[in-house]
């Protein structure tokens, strides 16, 4: 058993280093965007439980208190320590998961928020076509953001906007940018 506690710990423990550190490495640069929407009725409060930094936390818990109270009572009460770990498991991946969510609901540690990206200029690194969805990259500040943009309605000629390609936000809603395209001749004028 003391094999599961110590995979746990560590795969628990380096996406949780991961995440901690991650600021740090920043040669390395992967950008994941992932779209979905989960209409569960009732079982919604569950799938918000069940994220993948609830998960990693609960893992990481578990992890820890089965390899030191296995450690500590070596190797005996293999039952207690099961059980004692995997309440701390729970326990610490709910704890988490609540403490985001409140922040989440509060907007505290949110220095700036959405409106902060409007009028700032970006450039495209996923195609954004005239009815879907692309991404932009954002300079706010010293920190560079990879966000979710869609082409504004009013858009000039609504063509498809390219990788590479500059644009201006216009404005943001729920964590996806309007964008419209960059005219550098507007600029040198």
């Amino acid at each position: 058993m003391f094999s599961v506690y110590l995979f746990c710990l560590l795969v628990g423990g380096g996406f949780l280093a991961l995440s901690v550190f991650g600021d740090f490495l920043d040669g390395m640069d992967i950008d994941v965007d992932v779209d979905g929407e989960l209409d569960a009725g009732g079982g919604a409060d569950i799938a918000k439980l069940l994220s993948l930094r609830t998960l990693v936390y609960a893992l990481f818990g578990f992890g820890a208190t089965g390899a030191i109270l296995h450690w500590l009572w070596g190797g005996t009460n293999m039952a207690l320590t099961t059980a004692v770990a995997g309440v701390t498991g729970l326990a610490s991946g709910a704890l988490i998961s609540a403490a985001f969510r409140y922040l989440k609901r509060t907007a505290t540690g949110s220095a700036l928020g959405e409106r902060s990206f409007v009028g700032l200029a970006g450039e495209v690194s996923m195609e954004i076509g005239p009815d879907s969805a692309g991404t932009v990259n954002v300079l706010r500040g010293d920190r560079r953001y990879s966000v979710r943009a869609r082409l504004d309605a009013t858009s000039p000629d609504g063509r498809a906007l390219g990788p590479g390609q500059s644009v201006v936000v216009v404005g943001m809603a729920d964590g996806v940018a309007t964008v419209v395209p960059l005219d550098m001749k507007l600029l040198e004028e």
